[in-house]
C-alpha cells in the first residue's frame, strides 16, 4: 500500500493522469470520502488520503500543530513527484487547503473548497466541532464512524467500507485536529491567496452560505457554485453535480 516516507507516515491512493487535484478530508474520514471523486480520473490525476492520526494513516503521540496538516498534503505531492496541484478540501478539510495555498502558492495551481468557512465562527459550526472533540476525548470512534458513514452514504456497501477506515482512526488525534480546526481563524491571511477559488456549496446548507462574503472581500478570482437540494455532502451524496462543476471550471479557466 502507498505511504510517504515522512514519519507519521501518510496512507494515500493516485488514479489517472494530467492536471492533478489532491482532495482533503474532513477529520477521521480519510480518502474514502472521495471515492466518487476518483471518477475525475479520465480527465485528471487525482489523489485522495487520510490525514495523520485517520483512518491508514500514522498517528504519534506529540502534541499537533495545524501547519503539520498542511505539510503532509506537500508531503504526498512530493512522493508523486509532483510540483503543483489543485488543492481541493471539504468542510474542514477546506481549512487545510486554504492554508496550503497560503503557505505554498508556488505548488498551488487553484483552490476548490467544498462547504467553504475560513473559520468555524458560527454556533452551530462551533458545536459540531465540539461535539467531535467531546467524541475523540470519550474514545467514542465506533459511534461516530457509524454517524459519518450513514451522513455522507446512501449507498450501503460504501458506508460500510468508510465507518470500518473510520473505526481506525486514533482517538487523542483526532481530537487535537478538532481542536485545530476550532482555533483556526485565517481571515487576515486570505488576500494572499493569488489562485482561482472555487467555492461549492450544497444549496441547503445554509448556515455556511455567508462564509462567502468573506472570500469575495478578500480573493480577486472567486466563483461560487450551488448543488440543488443539497446539504452538507455534496461529494458524497451529490457527487455526479460536484465532479461537473469542477470539470467544467478547471477546463473554463484553462488551469493545467
Amino acid at each position: 500500500m502507498p505511504y510517504t516516507t515522512n514519519h507519521p507516515a501518510i496512507y494515500y491512493q493516485k488514479v489517472g493522469s494530467g492536471t492533478a487535484i489532491i482532495f482533503i478530508a474532513p477529520p477521521g474520514m480519510g480518502h474514502l470520502t472521495f471515492r466518487y471523486q476518483t471518477l475525475l480520473q479520465h480527465s485528471f490525476s487525482v489523489i485522495t488520503f487520510d490525514n495523520r492520526g485517520d483512518c491508514r494513516s500514522g498517528h504519534s503521540n506529540t502534541k499537533l500543530t495545524f501547519s503539520q496538516y498542511v505539510d503532509d498534503v506537500k508531503s504526498v505531492l512530493d512522493e508523486n513527484e509532483i510540483s503543483k496541484a489543485i488543492v481541493c478540501g471539504y468542510s474542514n478539510g477546506g481549512l487545510i487547503a486554504q492554508q496550503f495555498a497560503i503557505s505554498y502558492p508556488e505548488h498551488t495551481l487553484a483552490l476548490i473548497m467544498i462547504g467553504a468557512y475560513h473559520a468555524p465562527k458560527s454556533l452551530m459550526l462551533r458545536t459540531e466541532y465540539k461535539i467531535g472533540i467531546t467524541v475523540a476525548r470519550n474514545n467514542w470512534i465506533p459511534l461516530l464512524a457509524k454517524a459519518l458513514a450513514f451522513n455522507h452514504f446512501s449507498d450501503k456497501k460504501a458506508a460500510k467500507e468508510i465507518e470500518m477506515e473510520i473505526k481506525k482512526t486514533n482517538a487523542d488525534m483526532l481530537r487535537q485536529q478538532y481542536q485545530l480546526g476550532l482555533d483556526y481563524d485565517n481571515e487576515q491571511q486570505l488576500s494572499n491567496i493569488d489562485v482561482p477559488l472555487l467555492i461549492i456549496y450544497g444549496a441547503n446548507d445554509h448556515y455556511v452560505h455567508p462564509y462567502q462574503n468573506i472570500y469575495r472581500k478578500r480573493l480577486e478570482d472567486v466563483e461560487v457554485a450551488y448543488v440543488h437540494r443539497s446539504k452538507h455532502q455534496v461529494p458524497t451524496k451529490y457527487f455526479h453535480e460536484c465532479n461537473a462543476i469542477i470539470y467544467e471550471w478547471v477546463k473554463r479557466k484553462q488551469i493545467k
